[in-house]
């Protein structure tokens, strides 16, 4: 079991910066309209009913690490009425 764990930690630093910082913001961003649904009180459907959007494209959206744009961001974001991301001002 320890070379299983050797060898999946070895892989895992082998991955460029880059790629571990979009999984991570993905999985940010996946957290963050979780919980405006949930604080909501609204359900995937709900979210895909307000957008004009499938409920499979919002379940992609919010399952796995879904390559969003900022265009699918924006329409999100204004969709539940909160942002999603915030650039810090200086």
């Amino acid at each position: 079991m320890r070379n299983k764990q050797e060898w999946f930690d070895k892989k895992v630093a082998a991955v460029p910066q880059e790629i571990m910082t979009e999984v991570q913001l993905s999985a940010e961003i996946i957290a963050r309209i979780d919980a405006i649904l949930k604080e909501k009180h609204m359900t995937q459907r709900d979210l895909a009913r307000k957008m004009g959007r499938s409920e499979a494209v919002i379940s992609r959206w919010t399952t796995g690490f879904p390559n969003l744009t900022l265009r699918s961001i924006a329409e999100i974001s204004c969709a539940l009425g909160e942002p999603l991301i915030t650039i810090p001002q200086k």
